[in-house]
């Protein structure tokens, strides 16, 4: 799918309103609890890149996290900006391509992504944590064990392919297993 028809399906989904999407993850509070608030405390610079609805973004704004967030849907940007309002918190927001936006080098303390599987993107992930920044992704894989699933996961990661996309970072946590009709990866690393 092409980027302008990629935009108009998410841009449709998010203004029919996916409530599914609202909640943060439990694999991402998860490993918020168990690796990111003991190494910091404090706070710090997150990207939620392909943030869609900006579940994580809002989440972690209320804990003081300064937090650019990143989609390609124009409807879930405005939403997240309305939110951010109601809840009295401030996001960076950025309408743009998870896969052409640019993060720089060495400019966040955490990284969350969810559910966009680019390959080309990860050596960008690396790149942009500091030094003991942390990664927390969960995203589609294949599974070799149903053929049918594996046929419908286009862009799925192969089984046990994520951590060599991230050279350079220490993995922390990596699971794959079966959730409902997909299977998932859920990692988390620190550079």
């Amino acid at each position: 799918m092409d980027g302008q028809k990629q935009k108009a399906h998410w841009d449709l989904k998010y203004e029919q309103g996916l409530p599914s999407l609202t909640e943060p993850d439990p694999f991402f509070i998860f490993a918020y609890e168990h690796f990111v608030a003991p190494w910091f405390p404090n706070a710090g610079m997150a990207l939620d890149l392909a943030c869609g609805l900006g579940r994580h973004a809002l989440w972690l704004a209320n804990r003081n996290w300064r937090v650019c967030a990143v989609d390609l849907s124009e409807v879930a940007i405005k939403k997240l900006n309305h939110a951010a309002l109601e809840l009295n918190v401030s996001l960076d927001l950025l309408v743009g391509d998870a896969s052409e936006y640019e993060p720089g080098s060495a400019r966040f303390d955490l990284i969350v992504l969810f559910y966009h599987a680019d390959r080309d993107v990860f050596p960008k992930l690396v790149l942009a944590l500091k030094p003991g920044g942390l990664l927390i992704c969960k995203l589609s894989v294949r599974r070799d064990t149903d053929a049918e699933l594996t046929a419908a996961a286009t862009g799925a990661l192969n089984r046990n392919e994520l951590p060599s996309l991230l050279p350079g970072l220490q993995t922390l946590h990596h699971e794959e297993r079966q959730v409902r009709d997909r299977g998932v990866v859920e990692f988390a690393a620190r550079k």
